[in-house]
């Protein structure tokens, strides 16, 4: 056995993190560690690394038992954490992100050092040059120089937190091709991943948490995807994709000859009262530019553009787009939805300051109600309306995106991939919202690279290839196979 980690419990200051939690890691096994945000998986791969100690339970690693003080000691032990925020130095190149903080005598010479780098790529057939500039790779090609780094160190046990959140479906299975050579190495690997399809596609064994505590583990192969996301959730999901909008006649958006630079070229489309409309497409198809573009975020220009009747012909920057009511909730919600560092209220009232402004004095006490009105509203799991958005999960700073943007009262309301990187329990909560919206009367588009949520949430799809509208699909046209010849460039 590898690693075997046992009745490990940690506690912090009014939170029971872990309580003895069991999982066991073989030599050239995949096991993936699953569970909601909030359940702790964080917290025992950063013990593993030796970020934290446990303060219960023991660890064996390769049968003896150790107890890391620090991250440094466990990489120098052969356990690298590769995480979902990638830890390199973007204007190095490969070579030196690759050796950094592991520079051998032998290597100072720059020389020496892209051709050792480059001996490590070339051995795993990674399609990378040594002498690159990291800041010049793609997101897949960046996490291929964070396993070679841990390769250099000579790691027995690899850590990847959520490697394919940020990646194409074409870059996630290369991933999983170089997973199996390292597997194939004998390499552990532990791996984290919301996409229960890739833990079926890659994992050997998988290990349950919920709430800190142990569920259980096994063979992959003797889980159905119901049985494990019953197991994160503590209650059954009858429905993955709850529907339960009604589509009026009345249109409430259109769009005519969308263009936005050369990405985006003379894309229509309307939505109306009570659909939800989908938008899809592959990376670098124009369908994440196009909510950019109507919303001010990048240079746009139409023919005609109305909401509600009301034809708008241009909109210069995001603050007019929401008096035109029209709101986003964004890709990327780390760097355009919230600010971290502030609390939930702060991030609630930035977008919303007149609700609590007058006379040029901000009323804190009622920006205070607010957030705990919206906290409650949303389900938002939180000690209170002061804590940081930075150290909630993934789905709960979702959730307090959406409630800012939606505080507005918005007639249209553009979510581009909301679920990414959210637990199960959370993408349920984020389909009943869209549903709830769409029954509200406000126009609602959802753009989205997953295809099992297009085409069970969507009354009709709008899909992307190349900045070119491709086709618009409804009712029994909306499957998988149709959206992806279309996003392929193949009419159907």
């Amino acid at each position: 056995m590898l690693l075997k980690l046992q009745n490990i419990t940690k506690r912090f200051p009014g939170v029971l993190a872990l309580d003895k939690v069991n999982l066991e890691l073989d030599f050239g096994e995949v096991h993936a560690l699953l569970g909601e945000n909030g359940a702790g998986k964080s917290t025992l791969i950063k013990i593993i690394g030796g970020v934290y100690k446990a303060d219960e339970g023991k660890i064996y690693y390769n049968g003896k038992e150790i107890n890391f003080s620090s991250p440094s000691e466990a990489i120098n032990n052969g356990i690298a954490t590769i995480h979902q925020e990638l830890n390199l130095f973007e204007d190095l190149t490969v070579a030196e992100n690759i050796y950094v903080g592991n520079i051998q005598k032998s290597l100072i010479n720059k020389k020496q050092l892209i051709k050792k780098a480059q001996e490590i790529l070339s051995k795993n057939n990674f399609n990378i040059k040594a002498e690159s500039l990291v800041k010049e790779l793609n997101t897949s090609e960046k996490q291929l120089v964070a396993i070679a780094k841990s390769l250099s160190l000579k790691s027995k046990i690899i850590i990847m937190d959520e490697p394919t959140a940020s990646i194409t479906e074409h870059e996630t299975h290369n991933l999983f091709r170089i997973v199996k050579e390292l597997k194939n190495q004998g390499i552990g690997i532990i791996f984290i991943s919301h996409r229960l399809e890739e833990v079926f596609e890659i994992a050997d064994k998988v290990t349950v948490l919920r709430d800190g505590k142990y569920i259980g583990s096994g063979l992959v192969k003797d889980f159905s995807q119901e049985d494990l996301i019953n197991m994160m959730v503590g209650r059954n999901i009858k429905e993955m994709f709850p529907k339960y909008n009604e589509t009026k006649d009345e249109v409430v958006f259109s769009i005519k000859n969308l263009n936005i630079g050369k990405l985006v070229k003379n894309v229509s489309f309307e939505v109306k009262k009570g659909e939800i409309f989908g938008i899809a497409g592959l990376v670098g198809s124009g369908k994440s530019e196009i909510p950019l573009g109507i919303y001010g975020y990048m240079p746009a220009k139409w023919d005609e553009l109305i909401i509600n009747n009301r034809e708008i012909k241009k909109i210069k920057d995001p603050n007019k787009a929401l008096d035109y009511g029209i709101a986003l909730v964004p890709e990327d919600r780390k760097s355009m939805g919230l600010v971290l560092d502030l609390d939930i209220v702060r991030n609630i009232i930035l977008q919303n300051i007149k609700l609590v402004e007058k006379y040029g004095i901000l009323f804190w006490k009622n920006a205070n109600k607010i957030a705990e009105e919206e906290i409650k509203k949303y389900s938002i799991k939180a000690t209170s309306y002061k804590q940081k958005t930075g150290n909630l999960s993934g789905g709960n700073q979702q959730k307090v995106v959406i409630s800012k943007v939606l505080k507005r009262d918005p007639k249209v309301v553009f979510l581009v991939e909301p679920t990414r990187g959210i637990d199960v329990g959370a993408k349920v909560e984020v389909y009943n919202i869209v549903n709830r919206l769409a029954n509200n009367g406000n126009g609602v588009i959802f753009v989205s690279s997953e295809l099992p949520e297009i085409v069970s949430l969507c009354d009709r799809v709008l899909v992307m290839h190349r900045g070119k509208n491709m086709g618009i699909l409804e009712g029994d046209e909306i499957t998988q196979e149709n959206i992806l010849k279309l996003a392929t460039g193949v009419d159907i």
